[in-house]
């Protein structure tokens, strides 16, 4: 399974997801508590682990020969679904 480019390009539609999830909430703001706290959680994750994967992100983008503008876009985009696979060479950009 981690070795198929389709999971990963699931996974990477799942973070898309997320992000799509995290600007909707602030552009309208979520009167439910439930739905608040679960949207609390995705934004928290994703504003804030996206940036916190770049070290590691950077280093296997670097390696594989890839621009920094280029790694900085897809870990802020897909997070560990980009750089992991890449890292297992499933997918090579």
């Amino acid at each position: 399974m981690l070795k198929g480019k389709s999971f990963w390009y699931l996974m990477m539609a799942g973070a898309l997801g997320g992000w799509a999830i995290s600007i909707a909430g602030l552009v309208k703001p979520i009167k439910n508590e439930n739905l608040k706290k679960i949207w609390q959680g995705i934004f928290c994750t994703w504003a804030f682990g996206h940036p916190m994967e770049l070290a590691l992100a950077l280093s296997i983008g670097r390696a594989r020969g890839l621009s920094t503008l280029r790694i900085l876009v897809k870990t802020m985009l897909f997070g560990f679904t980009w750089w992991l696979p890449l890292k297992l060479g499933v997918i090579k950009k």
